[in-house]
């Protein structure tokens, strides 16, 4: 495999589309999709499939549209990616809403109902809960101070969930009282974790570990104050089991519809009914009709658009994509396995073998973002990228991770970079045992690039090499230089402790680096500024350490861009090739210049 024909396969997997589906208004599925080259926003009519581009120039988020509402909700970056965003309306026919000017932030977490849109925002000072009225008036609500979000409004109602109560293993409730002012903080049992509340005039929907079961679903009453299990016509849902959810919330006639999350694959359900998908991920539907239309991918297939029919159970594509057979034989099994690790804890892992490569072979560490996130069996534009160029790849859902129940989850409040790092190094040592790795390499984007930076100056002799995206090198910098939500997320992360921010941080080892280092860092980062990043570099320099740095221009965290993607993709690629490919394959595809004093 040469270098034209890798750029050739890169090509092709960046430019498979994404598609996010949003929700509904009246007739059209709303949906969002990078299939122009930039994320932006679509609608399908779902009685002629005719598509239309709603906005120009990318979006940076979106709001799920509730039951009535005429207008799609979402923001856009007008800060070159430092995620300082304007929040914007538009029909699902393409017409322009007029809203008016309210505070530009960085926003996590918006709703919206037919009267009003209401979000999370942080400065640089504090974290508060906005309104925007569609009649003209834009109020500060409150201030929160805390790592929390809005997921929903409905009428006088606005909730959400949060690190309310100050302590970083549980998170609660917040209900906020549009008409009398009142924020009502809840939580069914003190120390509990509640999360992503959903609302229907005064029931709230939300997951919560309270009674001892994780990821369990239950219904609150903001009025009688009353809180039941939902009671599902069918037990499909049951039976399947979920510790966790992607999504849930309500049907326009009351019933509770949720996507279970179970070893890194979803169910949908309605009223406890299964609903019919492939094997993969789902992460949102939208309900129009009589009709559920859904993402889906899996590690091996790219996101395609489904319809569904909850009668006749009968499932079609009505937006497709897919990668030529050219790229998609290259590869191989996909297995999900749990390995034991330094403490005997089991982890859960997700292992795509390449069939472009060897076996045992050049192998890749993938670790994800987040941390509060995960590798489930959905599609990843790096571990393609990786499998198609001839890497195995290991991606171990380590400690702190979602999607194994929140007991796992917080594993590493008070312990990032401890025990999660442990993990990640043993996965190293599961693919050696197993015979799938020669060599060992590390990868990483956001929290993945701290724990690149990290394991490879703490376990230098683990890899053969690390390419961290987006990471961290020295925490006490960074929080110094985060906003106020960011601020409270590394509280959290922390539990306070304070003394670990430098422990934790790579920049206390650099003397250690023993591997080659690949950094490739956005130049407007907000989340991961850049500025700590460039310290680390020039203590690189300094100790004459074995590294390369490319540096993306005006762009921040989130990339939106398909060419942006690729700007990450190739030089990690071609730099794994180089520093962690087997010895012949390397000399293969690096062949010297021939010099005109040879000729």
């Amino acid at each position: 495999m040469n270098l034209s024909e890798i750029v050739s396969i890169l090509e092709e997997i960046v430019k498979a589309p994404t598609y996010y589906v949003i929700g509904a208004i009246g007739k059209y599925l709303i949906y969002a999709s990078d299939e122009q080259g930039i994320l932006d926003l679509w609608s399908l009519n779902v009685v002629t499939y005719e598509r239309t581009k709603l906005t120009e120039g990318g979006i940076h988020s979106a709001a799920t549209p509730r039951n009535g509402v005429s207008v799609a909700v979402y923001t856009v970056d007008v800060s070159g990616g430092r995620e300082i965003q304007e929040i914007k309306a538009i029909t699902p026919t393409g017409e322009k809403v007029k809203l008016p000017k309210h505070p530009l932030t960085r926003v996590f977490g918006i709703a919206y109902d037919n009267e009003k849109i209401v979000y999370t925002g942080s400065t640089e000072k504090e974290v508060a809960l906005y309104s925007i009225w569609f009649t003209g008036e834009v109020e500060k609500l409150t201030t929160l101070n805390a790592l929390a979000f809005v997921t929903d409004v409905d009428g006088k109602y606005i909730v959400g969930y949060g690190d309310l109560h100050g302590n970083p293993r549980s998170s609660e409730l917040f209900i906020y009282d549009i008409e009398s002012k009142e924020m009502r903080i809840y939580t069914p049992k003190k120390g509990s974790v509640n999360k992503a509340p959903k609302i229907m005039g005064s029931k709230v929907l939300f997951e919560t570990n309270a009674f001892g079961k994780e990821g369990e679903l239950v219904i609150y009453d903001v009025e009688s104050e009353s809180i039941v299990k939902p009671e599902f016509k069918f037990e499909d849902y049951d039976k399947f089991a979920p510790v966790e959810h992607s999504n849930y919330g309500w049907t326009y006639d009351g019933r509770v519809w949720a996507i279970g999350k179970r070893n890194g694959v979803t169910k949908i359900f309605i009223d406890g009914k299964e609903i019919p998908t492939p094997e993969g991920y789902v992460s949102n539907i939208a309900l129009v009709n009589g009709k559920i239309y859904f993402a889906h991918s899996s590690l091996k297939e790219p996101y395609r658009i489904f319809e569904v029919d909850v009668k006749t159970r009968k499932l079609k594509v009505v937006v497709d994509n897919s990668i030529s057979a050219k790229v998609r034989e290259k590869f191989g099994n996909v297995s999900f396995i749990k390995y034991r690790s330094f403490d005997g804890l089991e982890i859960p892992a997700y292992i795509i073998e390449s069939l472009a490569g060897r076996k045992p072979g050049p192998t890749v560490v993938y670790v994800h973002g987040g941390p509060w996130w995960e590798v489930p069996n959905k599609w990843d534009v790096f571990i393609a990228s990786l499998v198609a160029t001839g890497f195995h790849v290991i991606a171990p859902n380590f400690r702190g991770s979602t999607g194994y129940g929140e007991k796992f989850r917080l594993m590493d409040i008070g312990d990032p970079g401890g025990g999660d790092l442990e993990d990640v190094v043993y996965a190293a040592k599961y693919v050696k045992e197993k015979g799938i790795a020669s060599k060992v390499a590390i990868m990483g984007y956001s929290y993945g690039g701290f724990m690149t930076f990290l394991a490879t100056v703490k376990k230098p002799d683990a890899w053969c090499c690390g390419v961290a995206g987006a990471g961290i090198t020295d925490w006490e910098e960074m929080y110094e230089l985060s906003d106020a939500i960011f601020k409270k997320f590394i509280e959290t992360l922390f539990n306070n402790r304070k003394e670990l921010l430098k422990e934790r941080s790579a920049i206390t080892y650099v003397d250690n680096l023993k591997v080659p280092l690949c950094i490739i860092h956005p130049q407007n980062d907000s989340r991961t500024p850049l500025k700590p990043v460039l310290k680390y570099v020039s203590k690189l320099l300094e100790k004459n350490k074995s590294f390369e740095l490319h540096v993306i221009p005006n762009i921040g965290h989130v990339i939106r861009k398909v060419s942006d993607i690729a700007k990450i993709v190739l030089p990690s690629i071609v730099f794994l090739k180089e520093k962690c490919a087997d010895s012949l394959f390397s000399q293969l595809f690096f062949q010297p210049p021939v010099l005109s004093s040879q000729l």
